[in-house]
C-alpha cells in the first residue's frame, strides 16, 4: 500500500506546552484515514501540522518530520503544499463572494485563464460535492446566503478546484444536520478514489461508516493506529478500549 503522508515523531506546541507529542503514523494514498479521540486531545492541532497551517498561529511550533510522497513538507513552498493538501474547517467558511467567485478563486490564483475551462471546472468539482443541481441556476449569488451544509459542500468543492492530492477534514459534519451529514458522507468515499482524505471526528459511528485506517489520540499521543475493522472489533490497547466502551472522552 502507497502511503502518501508519513509523519515521524512529530511534536506540535503552543507556548512550549505540547499539544501533539512525538507522533508517527504513515496515511496511505486513496484511503479514508480517521483520527479520533476526546476533545483537546490534538486532532485538529495534528491536522493543521500536515500543511503548515499551524505555522500560522502566534507561539505555535512544529518539531520532526513530515514527508508528503516522500519530500519533507519544509521543504515544499506553501503555496505548493496548500494547493496539494487542502484543508476544510469545522465551521463552513466561504469567502464573502459569489458562489461562482469562490469555486474560481484558486484556479485563477494559479494560473488558469480560459473561461470555458474554469466553466467546465467549476461544474465538475460542484457536482463531486453534490451542489451542483442545488446552485447551478443560482451561481452568482452570495455564498452567504447558502445552508450551513451547502456551505461546506462549498468549501469542499472550492478545495478541490486545485486537484489536491490530500484533503484534510476537520469535523466536517459537527455543525450540520442530518440531512446535510449524510450528503456528505455519501460524498467521501466517491473523493477518495482522486485524493486521499484525512478526516478528524468527534463520532466514532461516523469513523465505522467511513474509514478505511482510524488513528486513536489521547493527550496527544498516538494510542492505536490500525485498519478499520481490527480497530473496533479487536482493539489492542486498554485505553482505546475504554474510549470505545465510553469509559472515557
Amino acid at each position: 500500500m502507497e502511503m502518501i503522508l508519513s509523519l515521524r515523531g512529530v511534536t506540535a506546541s503552543y507556548d512550549s506546552i505540547a499539544a501533539v507529542k512525538n507522533l508517527s503514523l504513515d496515511i496511505p494514498r486513496n484511503r479514508i484515514t480517521a483520527i479520533i479521540g476526546p476533545s483537546g486531545c490534538g486532532k485538529s492541532t495534528l491536522l493543521q501540522c500536515m500543511n503548515r497551517m499551524l505555522e500560522e498561529e502566534p507561539g505555535a511550533t512544529v518539531s520532526g518530520e513530515i514527508l508528503l510522497a516522500g519530500k519533507e513538507i519544509q521543504r515544499i513552498p506553501k503555496e505548493d503544499l496548500r494547493r496539494r493538501v487542502g484543508l476544510v474547517f469545522q465551521t463552513p467558511a466561504p469567502f464573502p463572494f459569489s458562489i461562482y467567485k469562490n469555486m474560481t478563486y484558486a484556479p485563477k490564483y494559479y494560473g488558469l485563464k480560459d473561461g470555458e475551462s474554469m466553466r467546465l471546472l467549476v461544474e465538475e468539482k460542484l457536482k463531486m460535492a453534490g451542489l451542483y443541481d442545488e446552485v447551478k441556476d443560482d451561481l452568482g449569488k452570495s455564498a452567504y446566503k447558502l445552508s450551513g451544509g451547502q456551505q461546506q459542500r462549498l468549501c469542499i468543492a472550492r478545495a478541490l478546484t486545485v486537484n489536491p492530492d490530500v484533503l484534510l477534514l476537520d469535523e466536517p459534519c459537527s455543525a450540520l444536520d442530518v440531512k446535510s451529514t449524510s450528503i456528505i458522507e455519501d460524498l467521501l468515499p466517491e473523493l477518495k478514489r482522486n485524493c486521499t482524505i484525512v478526516l478528524v471526528t468527534h463520532n466514532i459511528a461516523q469513523a465505522k461508516r467511513l474509514a478505511d485506517r482510524v488513528a486513536f489520540l489521547y493527550n496527544g499521543e498516538l494510542i492505536e493506529y490500525n485498519d478499520k475493522s481490527a480497530f473496533f472489533d479487536t482493539p489492542q490497547e486498554t485505553l482505546t478500549r475504554d474510549f470505545l466502551g465510553g469509559a472515557r472522552g
